[in-house]
């Protein structure tokens, strides 16, 4: 019996040998094959990451046109030399003396030479390379891009003469983006220029619209300022029956943005920051 049993023992022992060692040199094979493929899959990966940060640039660049909120504070752009270059040839160089007159010389000369024309519709990417594709219906444009040309909208001319506004002032007085939307869904909007006064005096600039705030008193033409509340009313009242009820709900420029919930919260706003 003991013999019997030792036997078994052997050849019970010797297949587990054999087990165990052919489990040896297949775990061996396996971990060669995983060897030599790790330089692939470490190229694999890092072309994903490549086309994953190919796509977050790319979707930054396309998305920044809608010009969503911060976005926005982009495409003010003073220091363009192509911006200097035509605030030149425009006013001749900043003058103290006609620093009234030469923001009149350069909304007109916007309103003459950059024809007014609708987005088309723009794409706006997902996070996601797989996530859906959205709309939009605006394309902002930079500054020297509505110079070249030669068109653009409401956002698009806007911008260009704050841009000038603020090269030809050499940023010694603020320049701003004011925006006023209806209310419903989805709204109509609407951006202008505002330069603000210290003695709570407000001048709103709408090229698309062909308006700025008039002089006081009215029988005598040419650009004047308002007390807040009033320019915007001026202004939103010459407005109403494109964009009935608007209200202003953003204002900003290189150096902030600001959103609102209409035309009080504003006018609070801007008394504050100018007392």
């Amino acid at each position: 019996m003991v013999t019997v049993l030792l036997v078994i023992a052997i050849i019970t022992g010797g297949s587990l040998w054999y087990q165990l060692n052919d489990t040896k040199i297949q775990l061996t094979n396996a971990t060669a094959q995983l060897n030599a493929a790790k330089p692939g899959m470490d190229s694999l990966k890092a072309e994903r990451d490549q086309i994953l940060s190919s796509y977050a640039n790319l979707r930054r660049q396309i998305n920044l046109r809608s010009g969503i909120e911060h976005d926005s504070q982009c495409f003010i752009t003073p220091d363009a030399p192509e911006i200097s270059a035509k605030v030149q040839e425009i006013t001749g160089g900043y003058s103290e003396e006609e620093l009234w007159k030469d923001y009149e010389r350069l909304f007109q000369w916007i309103g003459m030479n950059i024809e007014y024309n609708l987005d088309s519709p723009t794409p706006f990417l997902p996070e996601a390379i797989s996530g859906t594709l959205e709309w939009g219906t605006d394309f902002w444009r930079m500054p020297v891009e509505t110079i070249r040309d030669g068109a653009g909208d409401c956002e698009d001319t806007a911008l260009l003469l704050a841009s000038m506004l603020l090269n030809y002032n050499q940023r010694k007085f603020p320049v701003w983006i004011v925006g006023a939307k209806t209310p419903g869904s989805p709204p109509k909007a609407h951006v202008a220029v505002a330069i603000p006064s210290k003695n709570n005096q407000l001048t709103i600039f709408d090229i698309a619209a062909h308006y700025y705030t008039p002089y006081t008193p009215s029988p005598i033409p040419g650009l004047g300022s308002k007390d807040i509340p009033q320019a915007i009313d001026h202004w939103l009242t010459y407005l109403e029956r494109k964009l009935p009820g608007a209200q202003v709900y953003v204002a900003f420029s290189e150096d902030f943005y600001q959103e609102f919930s209409g035309n009080q919260e504003f006018v609070d706003w801007v008394s504050k920051l100018l007392t």
